[in-house]
């Protein structure tokens, strides 16, 4: 086999196996009890992308029996420069996360009831929202005088690809190398 294409080689696995394998974000959020304008993170690694629609399906409990709704609910996610949310009714992402309110865009409402229950719903953005660097996703009770509810969240958010760690990248193309140092008998 021909040195050169065994390095072509071993570029074009690395790159088909990193951009296979980290198209569309998904973050698990499970069972989390938040009052009022408080929220919960979980990072989503180094990205890069815009995100163009942002799919979620969520099981809400009102803990108190106050009137709070599901859709109250806040999911978004910001990589700490640009930001996007959906949900929410009285408390926005820039008040209770932090933030201008210029870097965080508004996707739209978010199905929920005023029962408990599961919600499932994919909000499509007027305009995509570029992230880039370390990002995280966010869960936040929108109506801030809520005395509690209980949320678990699985949210997508089209558009945003991970970044490889240089590391694993370099392993792949090593063992691209490896595999073309072998010969034919």
């Amino acid at each position: 086999m021909n040195t050169r294409f065994v390095l072509s080689a071993a570029g074009v696995s690395a790159a088909a196996i990193g951009g296979a394998a980290t198209a569309d974000i998904t973050a698990n959020i499970t069972a989390t009890s938040l009052l009022g304008g408080e929220y919960t993170t979980v990072s989503l690694g180094s990205v890069s992308g815009s995100i163009t629609s942002i799919g979620y399906r969520y099981v809400w409990e009102n803990n108190t029996g106050d009137s709070s709704w599901g859709s109250d609910m806040i999911f978004g996610a910001s990589d700490g420069f640009n930001g996007v949310s959906i949900g929410g009714y009285n408390g926005y992402l820039s008040s209770i996360v932090g933030g201008s309110s210029s870097m965080w865009t508004f996707g739209g409402a978010i199905n929920g009831a005023p029962t408990d229950g599961s919600y499932s719903g994919l909000n499509v953005l007027g305009s995509a929202v570029a992230l880039s660097g370390d990002a995280q996703a966010i869960m936040a009770n929108g109506w801030l005088a809520s005395a509690g509810t209980t949320t678990s969240l699985e949210v997508t958010f089209y558009g945003l690809n991970a970044v490889p760690a240089p590391g694993a990248l370099a392993l792949l193309g090593l063992a691209g190398l490896a595999g073309g140092t072998r010969r034919r008998k």
